[in-house]
C-alpha cells in the first residue's frame, strides 16, 4: 500500500473544518508469474487469474536484460514473447468469460480476442462499456509494462533493442512503458 499525499486535501480540510482526512492510496498486489497454459490451469493459472480479476490495472514486469546467473523459464530473453505469453493467457481467460456472458457484444470482442488482440484495443459505446464492466475482462484493464533492465543498460536505454521492442509493442495497444532497473531498486 502506497499513500498518495495531497496538500490540497489538507487545505480543504482546514477550510471546511473536517474532522477526518482520508488520503488516497494505491495498493499494489504482487502476483506470481504466469506460465503458458495458465488459462487451462497450468502452474498457478486459476489462482493467478482469480487474483488479477480483482485489480483495477496491470503493471507487468518484463525482463529486458541478459544474465547467465538468472535462468529464464523459456531459456532465452525475449520480452515480446514473454508479453505475448501473458497476454495470450489473459485473452484465453477472456474468451471463456465472453462465452459465458454478454451476447450483444460477444462477436465484436471475440473476433478481436481470437486475433490475439486485447479487448482494450477496441472502441466501445457507453452502453457496451456498461455491459462489459460486469464481465471483468482482463484485457480491458489498462496495462503498464515495466522494462526490467540491467545497470549496464541504463546509460543507453534509448538504443536498447529489448526496451525498443517493448515500447513498439506497447504503442499498438495504447499502453505505457517504464524502463526500470529492479536490481538497483531492490538494493
Amino acid at each position: 500500500v502506497v499513500p498518495v499525499p495531497d496538500k490540497r486535501l489538507d487545505v480543504l480540510a482546514e477550510m471546511y473544518k473536517t474532522q477526518k482526512i482520508t488520503h488516497a492510496i494505491v495498493e499494489f498486489v504482487d502476483i506470481a508469474g504466469l506460465v503458458k497454459g495458465a488459462s487451462k490451469g497450468e502452474g498457478l493459472g486459476n489462482k493467478f487469474l482469480s487474483h488479477i480479476r480483482e485489480v483495477d490495472a496491470i503493471c507487468e514486469v518484463v525482463r529486458c536484460f541478459e544474465d547467465s546467473n538468472i535462468t529464464h523459464v523459456d531459456g532465452t530473453i525475449n520480452p515480446i514473447r514473454d508479453i505475448e505469453t501473458i497476454n495470450l493467457e489473459l485473452v484465453f481467460a477472456d474468451i471463456e468469460t465472453i462465452d459465458k456472458k454478454i451476447e450483444s457484444v460477444k462477436k465484436k470482442i471475440k473476433d478481436t480476442l481470437e486475433q490475439g488482440k486485447p479487448a482494450r484495443s477496441l472502441d466501445f459505446t457507453d452502453e457496451e462499456i456498461g455491459l462489459l464492466k460486469e464481465t471483468f475482462l482482463l484485457t480491458m484493464k489498462p496495462i503498464l509494462y515495466i522494462a526490467n533492465i540491467s545497470e549496464h543498460q541504463i546509460e543507453n536505454i534509448e538504443d536498447d533493442k529489448y526496451v525498443k521492442q517493448v515500447i513498439e509493442y506497447a504503442e499498438q495497444e495504447n499502453a505505457e512503458v517504464v524502463p526500470l532497473c529492479v536490481k538497483i531498486e531492490e538494493e
